[in-house]
C-alpha cells in the first residue's frame, strides 16, 4: 500500500513503488483465484498446496518491506508526528470499515486483523527504530528466524473463527524492521530500466490503498455476476 507521506523535501523512490505495485499484482491473481475458488470453479487448496500456502505471504512480506522502508525515508532525520498520525488514523479507519463490513457479509470469516490493520499497528510499534538501523535488523532477525527455523512466533491475539486475512503483528514486525534496514543501506535507490511494465507496477503502487480497498469486492461480485449468468 502506498503508505509513505511524501513531502516537497523527499524524492519519490520508484523501487518502493514498483514493490507496492508488484504486491497488488500479486494480490490481484490470488483474490481472483481465491474467488473462482469460491464458486466452484477451480479446485485449489489454500493451506496445504505450498504455492498457494506462500503466495499470500509473499504479498504481505512485500507490502511490509514497503512500510519499513517508508517509515525510515519519511522521519529520518526527524519523525514527522503529525503527517504520521494523519496516516495512522487512515489507515485505522479503513481498516475498520475492512472488519465491519467482513462482519456483516462473511459473519463466519470476518477480517478483524488483515493486512491494513496489521500495517497499522506495526508502525505505531516500528517508528520509534527509524533511527537505529542496526537495531532493526537485530530486532528482524529476533522475530523472523524462530519463525524460519523453529515456526514459533511471539503470540499475537487470534479469535475462534477463521478469518479471511489474518495478519498477526508479530512476527510481520520483523519484516518493517527488515525493511528500516535496508533503506539504511539505500536499497530503495536502487534504480530499475525504465520500460511500460515497470512504469506500469510504478502507477499501481502508487495506487495501492485505492485498489486494495476496491480490488476485492469488484472481483467477487465479477465472479458471482458471471456464476449466475453460467448457471442460471
Amino acid at each position: 500500500m502506498n503508505m509513505n507521506e511524501i513531502t516537497p523535501n523527499k524524492p519519490r523512490y520508484q523501487i518502493l513503488d514498483q514493490i507496492r505495485g508488484f504486491a497488488v499484482v500479486l494480490m490481484i491473481i490470488f483474490h481472483l483465484s481465491y474467488d473462482l475458488a469460491v464458486f466452484g470453479h477451480v479446485d485449489i487448496e489454500f493451506q496445504k498446496d505450498p504455492l498457494w500456502w506462500g503466495f499470500p505471504r509473499l504479498i504481505v512480506f512485500l507490502f511490509m518491506i514497503a512500510v519499513g522502508l517508508s517509515l525510515r525515508l519519511v522521519h529520518v532525520p526527524t519523525i514527522k508526528w503529525k503527517g504520521f498520525w494523519k496516516r495512522w488514523l487512515k489507515l485505522a479507519m479503513l481498516a475498520l470499515i475492512i472488519s465491519v463490513s467482513t462482519y456483516f457479509m462473511f459473519p463466519d470469516r470476518w477480517i478483524y486483523f488483515g493486512t491494513l490493520h496489521s500495517i497499522a499497528v506495526t508502525s505505531l510499534m516500528a517508528i520509534p527504530f527509524v533511527r537505529f538501523p542496526k537495531l532493526s535488523l537485530i530486532l528482524s532477525l529476533a522475530f523472523l528466524l524462530p519463525v524460519i527455523l523453529f515456526k514459533w512466533s511471539v503470540p499475537w491475539f487470534e479469535l475462534p473463527h477463521k478469518s479471511m486475512d489474518y495478519i498477526p503483528a508479530f512476527p510481520w514486525v520483523g519484516v518493517v524492521f527488515l525493511g528500516i534496514f535496508l533503506n539504511s543501506v539505500n536499497f530503495h535507490k536502487i534504480s530499475l530500466p525504465t520500460n511500460p511494465p515497470l512504469n506500469g507496477l510504478s502507477w499501481l503502487g502508487k495506487h495501492s490503498l485505492v485498489i486494495y480497498m476496491l480490488h476485492q469486492p469488484i472481483l467477487y461480485g465479477a465472479v458471482m455476476l458471471a456464476t449466475k449468468v453460467l448457471r442460471p
